[in-house]
């Protein structure tokens, strides 16, 4: 994703493994060419799902025009190293989450709603945090009111 090596529709197009005739705009939002860049940060889906995350964890930054300073915003936004490094699990379950559902409205059809994308990314970020430590850290309804406090642990 940093070295923008995903398979967008605009890096298939640029190595000739899409026909001419294909569009290049984003299916999640049909606005602009589906970059890297567009896909995760600027797409209006993207864009309303990292503002609910943000919502949900009571921190508000601009989303920049770049996702290295984007990472650096999640993943250095909280106090302890704990904290941090849960920042940074649910910023890359969000990336995960909004490329899962641009292939699955791509390959099945999918029709997706933003909440149901942030409430994913709650869940799968949750889980992934059980996995990655020995002692639960809360449980999910306490994850969903506070996941700071529950990462502050």
């Amino acid at each position: 994703m940093f070295l923008n090596r995903i398979p967008t529709r605009g890096n298939l197009l640029l190595r000739n493994a899409l026909p001419p005739e294909t569009s290049t705009l984003c299916v999640m939002c049909s606005g602009i060419e589906e970059s890297t860049l567009h896909l995760f940060l600027h797409c209006e889906v993207a864009s309303l799902v990292w503002l609910k995350l943000m919502l949900w964890i009571d921190c508000f930054f601009l989303i920049p025009h770049n996702l290295f300073v984007h990472w650096e915003c999640w993943s250095q936004g909280g106090s302890n190293k704990k904290v941090r490094k849960g920042l940074g699990l649910i910023c890359l379950t969000t990336v995960w989450v909004l490329w899962k559902a641009k292939n699955d409205k791509i390959f099945k059809v999918h029709i997706f709603e933003v909440d149901n994308l942030v409430e994913e990314v709650k869940v799968l970020s949750w889980k992934w945090l059980l996995s990655m430590t020995h002692t639960p850290p809360c449980l999910f309804f306490k994850w969903c009111w506070n996941p700071i406090l529950c990462l502050a642990r």
